[in-house]
């Protein structure tokens, strides 16, 4: 218990992470991804309440888009959630969904929903 307690207060609050850039490579050259005003819907409709900068990826490996909330209207999971989605509108036309999760009505299943539901917002499942 003790060590966890020191680990935790090594690494700081979770607030300390919050002007961190959050950043997708998409498979597209800078010129193919558009200026700022012809982004895909999940990011023109945060609009103001994010930072956003579009620059080439290292190793001319495509396009970076790099974002963070610039107000507290915006959290980081709904922002990491839009850029997944615009980095599959870029590169595929729409936007790609894991298959629907169990259907199943017990415990289990419930679950299942949920942590599916989070994922795309947590970064993993």
């Amino acid at each position: 218990m003790v060590a966890l307690t020191v680990i935790r207060g090594l690494r700081g609050p979770a607030a300390d992470h919050d002007d961190h850039w959050l950043a997708v490579t998409v498979n597209r050259a800078p010129d193919e991804v558009g200026p700022m005003d012809s982004l895909p819907e999940p990011l023109a409709r945060l609009g103001d309440e994010i930072e956003l900068r579009i620059v080439p990826a290292a190793g001319d490996k495509g396009t970076e888009l790099r974002a963070r909330p610039a107000g507290t209207e915006v959290s980081r999971g709904d922002l990491r959630s839009a850029l997944r989605k615009a980095k599959s509108l870029i590169e595929t036309g729409l936007v790609l969904e894991a298959d629907p999760p169990s259907a199943h009505p017990g415990p289990f299943g419930r679950v299942l929903r949920k942590v599916t539901r989070n994922a795309q917002k947590g970064g993993r499942l």
